[in-house]
């Protein structure tokens, strides 16, 4: 149980991160090009360039992976605030929920089980986030 819940954590956050980094990326290389869009200095963007990503946990534990979970939850929650669209919005509430429950969650079986159903949900609420990220860049 251990092996497979440490592969799905794994999995979903990578997806995470990666869509991250990968936006915050092509945003900063974009920053350097001056541009004429007004969404590059919206807050939501001014809040990407803040990003300092939170390594996961070596071990799986409710408690070192809700201590995960909280410190990216005030980031997401931020970005959710200044979202710069429905869409936007929509994605990072999907994201701020799932986090929530992880901070908040007190099993092991009970946060696997959370994970494998929002797996594909958080995945793809990632990337959506990663293309809203690099329109600041645009």
């Amino acid at each position: 149980m251990f092996t497979r819940t440490r592969r799905m954590v794994a999995t979903s956050r990578t997806a995470l991160v990666s869509g991250v980094v990968l936006a915050t990326l092509v945003v900063s290389l974009g920053v350097s090009v001056p541009s004429s869009s007004a969404l590059g200095t919206s807050p939501f963007c001014k809040t990407m360039f803040t990003y300092k990503p939170v390594a996961p946990p070596t071990k799986i534990s409710t408690k070192t992976y809700s201590k995960w979970a909280k410190a990216n939850l005030t980031f997401y929650e931020k970005l959710d605030s200044e979202a710069p669209n429905a869409k936007t919005k929509a994605i990072l509430d999907e994201i701020v929920t799932i986090l929530k429950y992880e901070a908040g969650s007190n099993s092991l079986k009970g946060l696997e089980t959370y994970i494998a159903t929002n797996h594909k949900k958080f995945a793809k609420s990632s990337i959506a986030l990663a293309k809203a990220i690099v329109a600041c860049a645009g």
